[in-house]
């Protein structure tokens, strides 16, 4: 990737710097790196000082074990154990706090020794306006063997985010596919109460008339047991909550796709979305579909299967984690399983989300430059299969439920098919293949336990085994269709979208052309407008400001 024109694609930082902050945000006076000797241990002769960005939402400061804070912690300690250094925070913010700080420092120019920046086009800023190290040598000469591997097993995805003039200008935190393919997730225990199994041949992929049968036998039977029964919801404020129903066409859903010929395509404009809100509409004309679709939120659906009304909803396989987990604690029978969504000729289309997710940026004036992927290596090589014994305060933080905020790169480095990690190892330890303490993500022992804990009384939940639960749910049945039925099924179909910085007329642009689309998303679906508006929407969103915006990001990817 090139190095691209602050002038013609960046945003200009709106933030005003107040003079206080300018020198918290400052890094050093050296630019060059400064060779310092170590002991046998691999730990420095004399103590190193790093400064630091720190994010650290203020309430997970409450979350820290007694004694422990975000500047000093179980992986803070760690780390200054095995390298000498001493970790000194900048600044410490979160959210919007964060950002602001993060736009602070490119106004002055001045940056702590290390930041995680969780914004693209930030980074792309900070390189542009030349505050960044240059990392390309560091990386060879300092990463470890294996966290080269992590970043290979992307085939240049993750790194060329950050690659300019064919230069390493900053570390991508990886996202490995972590949300793809998007599921259909059902009621189980619905399904079987009405003697429904809409997978005969058990291979973890139906259709989407398979989905619209069962969500009608569920309206019919009001197999909730309430005033009604909701089939199917999405959200009508997230165009993107339809992304299942759009890949079941073989559309996607706000990505840009480049053309063989380098042109850039906005997928929501194609015709395979046409054909998914088209069917969308008959699901809701049909009653199947939830009647007040238009005016639900994410937190109205959520409260519609905590309330034990809705029996289909879609999602990545995690979604047991963080959502399936509050229905389960409020309504006990409540059992899921999922499935992958193919279209008319049994493929299930997906896409490849940005590799790259947030970016470790070393100051250009840092005297130890190396010392950041030293930290790197120790937080996502050595401690990633680490074990009670070689780091035993660590352990026992993140088996306490430990956030990862206590870290101080806020990112993570994982491999490409970490998903598939996730349910082997998983699955290894429920049949009695390894131990928990054998697993090789830490992650996993923790939640591999509670899984066999769960396991031991599955037909009784309760509030301690409700984590097995979850992890059970989303490891071994989520990851079950995602990963390894997909694998076995081979009929996956992959593309790459591209992910480009904000554009000018993107910045000034987009959130008119987004508003466009949720306004035709919605009107299309409840029949306030008929299908062949789509046609209307697209000109629409071309004249005001796509077509410019597809010019841009075609440039860009021209370079």
């Amino acid at each position: 990737m090139r190095k691209i024109s602050r002038r013609s694609f960046l945003k200009a930082a709106t933030v005003a710097c107040a003079l206080t902050a300018l020198t918290a945000c400052g890094g050093g006076d050296e630019s060059a790196a400064v060779s310092v000797a170590k002991d046998e241990n691999g730990a420095y002769v004399d103590t190193l000082t790093i400064t630091l960005g720190r994010f650290a939402e203020p309430s997970a400061a409450a979350l820290f074990p007694e004694g422990q804070t975000f500047e000093d912690n179980a992986y803070t300690r760690y780390i200054e154990s095995k390298l000498n250094v001493d970790l000194v925070d900048s600044f410490e913010a979160g959210g919007d706090a964060y950002t602001n700080q993060l736009a602070t420092c490119v106004a002055s120019g001045e940056l702590p020794d290390i930041l995680t920046v969780n914004s693209y086009d930030t980074f792309v800023e900070m390189v542009n306006n030349g505050l960044t190290y240059d990392l390309t040598d560091v990386y060879e000469e300092y990463a470890s063997d294996y966290i080269k591997s992590l970043y290979d097993s992307y085939d240049g995805r993750c790194l060329g985010m950050a690659t300019f003039d064919g230069r390493l200008m900053g570390i991508p935190g990886t996202n490995p596919d972590n949300s793809v393919p998007v599921l259909c997730w059902m009621r189980k225990d619905w399904l079987d109460k009405l003697g429904i199994n809409p997978d005969p041949d058990g291979d973890l992929c139906i259709t989407l008339d398979d989905i619209a049968a069962v969500a009608r036998a569920f309206v019919d039977a009001n197999v909730s047991g309430g005033n009604s029964t909701v089939g199917m919801a999405f959200s009508g404020n997230d165009i993107g909550d339809a992304m299942c129903i759009a890949n079941a066409m073989g559309g996607y859903i706000d990505r840009w796709i480049e053309n063989p010929d380098g042109t850039m395509s906005w997928s929501t404009l194609a015709p395979e979305v046409k054909a998914a809100w088209a069917k969308m509409n008959e699901w809701y004309e049909e009653g199947i579909l939830d009647p007040q679709f238009g005016t639900r939120t994410t937190d109205d659906i959520n409260a519609m299967m905590i309330n034990n009304e809705l029996g289909i909803v879609f999602g990545a396989w995690h979604i047991p984690d963080w959502r399936l987990s509050s229905v389960k604690a409020l309504v006990p029978e409540a059992e899921y399983i999922a499935y992958t969504v193919a279209d008319d000729n049994g493929i299930v289309h997906t896409y490849h989300e940005n590799a790259a997710d947030r970016f470790l940026v070393v100051s250009k004036d840092c005297k130890y430059p190396q010392v950041a992927m030293e930290i790197l290596n120790i937080l996502y090589d050595d401690l990633a299969r680490a074990t009670a014994e070689t780091a035993p305060d660590v352990i026992a933080y993140i088996n306490a439920g430990g956030h990862n905020e206590g870290r101080p790169y806020y990112m993570e480095v994982l491999p490409s098919n970490n998903p598939s990690i996730y349910y082997t190892e998983h699955m290894a330890v429920i049949n009695g293949e390894m131990t928990p303490e054998e697993t090789t993500i830490a992650e996993n022992r923790g939640s591999s336990q509670a899984i066999l804990d769960y396991l031991k009384d599955p037909q009784n939940v309760t509030e301690k085994t409700l984590g097995g639960w979850h992890f059970y749910e989303s490891r071994i049945i989520g990851l079950g269709a995602s990963i390894e039925a997909l694998e076995k099924n081979g009929n996956a179909e992959w593309i790459t979208p591209k992910y480009p910085p904000t554009t000018p007329t993107s910045e000034q642009k987009k959130a008119t052309l987004d508003k466009t689309e949720l306004e035709a998303y919605v009107a299309i679906v409840t029949g306030a407008q008929p299908i062949d508006y789509f046609d209307t929407f697209v000109s629409e969103w071309k004249r005001l400001g796509g077509d410019a915006i597809a010019q841009e990001v075609q440039e860009y990817f021209a370079q």
